[in-house]
């Protein structure tokens, strides 16, 4: 994995990558959440369907921490939005992309991916990023997040940088403070496929 100079520093700076597909403002407002909370964040201004599977093939310069921001729903993936003739769409379907392009591309070890975008947490998406072990865990909203989303970053990264928990356990913790059982919850896939849902004790 690349080696980032801040997670060297006195005071170590967690490695966070954004992907923002189209949806500057949910991207921003993730940065300056992440940035509060001690990470240092590089974010992928998505151009073309090509730069999202660059990024999500990436290999040994994968982050520690890969966020997704963006839209989609559970029948079609990720909204990438339109594109000129010039540009090669061909990996679309109606101007989304489905978990059967992003599955064989995925190459992002030890990256724990977090999906804010609506129904990426569905079962085919959760194995399309996890299903060939070259990742640590897919975390995605089953559902339509709407604003719970930056409640659960917050609960999530401050567990995960603050508390020193693990991921599974963050993540549980997160969804405590946060699920709304109807609407939003956050799917947890390890990097065998095998899913976790929360359940409210």
């Amino acid at each position: 994995m690349k080696s980032i100079i801040d997670t060297q520093f006195d005071y170590p700076r967690l490695a966070v990558n954004i992907i923002a597909l189209p949806n500057e403002f949910e991207a921003n407002a993730m940065r300056a959440l992440l940035e509060m909370l001690g990470g240092v964040v590089t974010v992928h201004w998505i151009g073309t369907p090509m730069d999202f599977l660059k990024v999500l093939g990436q290999g040994d310069t994968a982050p520690r921490y890969l966020l997704i921001a963006g839209h989609g729903d559970k029948e079609s993936g990720y909204y990438l939005g339109e594109y000129g003739e010039h540009i090669d769409t061909s990996m679309l379907h109606e101007h989304h992309m489905p978990a059967a392009v992003i599955a064989p591309v995925v190459n992002l070890p030890g990256c724990t991916v977090i999906s804010f975008a609506c129904g990426g947490g569905t079962e085919a998406m959760g194995r399309a990023f996890t299903n060939n072990g070259k990742i640590n865990a897919y975390i995605g909203c089953r559902e339509h997040p709407g604003i719970e989303v930056h409640a659960f970053a917050v609960n999530f990264f401050f567990n995960v940088i603050r508390k020193k928990m693990s991921d599974h356990e963050a993540w549980a913790k997160a969804m405590v403070a946060t699920d709304h059982a109807t609407t939003y919850q956050m799917s947890y896939f390890h990097s065998n496929g095998v899913e976790d849902r929360y359940q409210e004790s």
